[in-house]
């Protein structure tokens, strides 16, 4: 009888070993996430998970253009010395022209003026001695000696002042005086606004000395002044 059921009996106490088994082994094992390489295939890209790349990249080439424009810019932008210049917002350039202004210094000078001025009474002084003498049947030596004396020419010119590439043409289109030439503007200006007061100051200087000459024409006449 057991014979006829050995298979059976075999089986239970096989059941009950492993039954009796701990499976310790299998619950602690690492999770395992995805799939073995060998079992996985790549999977397609979505559209939405390529845009950043997609838009970082066009950035990048955006930027790359960019740079690229504006040095295409400064290459082609028009140079005045060693400076580009760039619209309204660059620093205006100002380069000499090939021009000059001549002056003289003398001509701005008080003390030149009533030398000038002291000339000019010599000259009237002269004219109004020869006007006399047309009246005289012999004319006092001692009046030819103040015609002499009168009559000597005395130059106070000097000479010129020449400012060289007087002007400046600019950048913006314009025209500007030098620096040496603005100075000499600017003693200008200040000239001709004192100019009334000096103007005072050579009239009397010439009121001065006519009289003084009409004093020894008067005393040549009347003998009063030696031969």
């Amino acid at each position: 009888m057991f014979y006829k059921h050995w298979k059976k009996i075999a089986l239970t106490f096989t059941a009950l070993f492993w039954a009796s088994c701990d499976d310790s082994s299998l619950t602690d094992s690492p999770d395992l996430y995805g799939c073995p390489p060998d079992a996985c295939q790549d999977e397609p890209v979505s559209s939405e998970a390529g845009q950043p790349e997609s838009s970082s990249s066009e950035e990048a080439i955006s930027s790359s253009s960019e740079e690229a424009s504006s040095s295409s810019e400064f290459m082609d932008a028009p140079l005045y010395g060693d400076i580009p210049v760039f619209g309204d917002t660059a620093d205006i350039v100002c380069t000499p022209m090939d021009s000059s202004f001549t002056y003289f210094a003398t001509d701005y000078s008080a003390e030149t003026q009533k030398m000038w001025k002291e000339q000019e009474v010599n000259r009237d002084a002269v004219g109004k001695i020869d006007s006399i003498k047309q009246t005289l049947s012999e004319s006092p030596m001692c009046l030819e000696h103040l015609r002499m004396e009168l009559d000597r020419f005395v130059a106070l010119y000097g000479a010129p002042t020449i400012i060289q590439n007087a002007v400046d043409s600019c950048s913006d289109g314009t025209t500007r005086p030098s620096e040496e030439y603005a100075r000499f503007i600017k003693m200008k200006e200040e000239w001709e606004a004192n100019l009334p007061t000096l103007e005072e100051e050579l009239k009397k200087v010439y009121e001065d000395k006519m009289k003084e000459i009409e004093e020894r024409i008067n005393k040549c006449l009347s003998g009063e002044a030696g031969e």
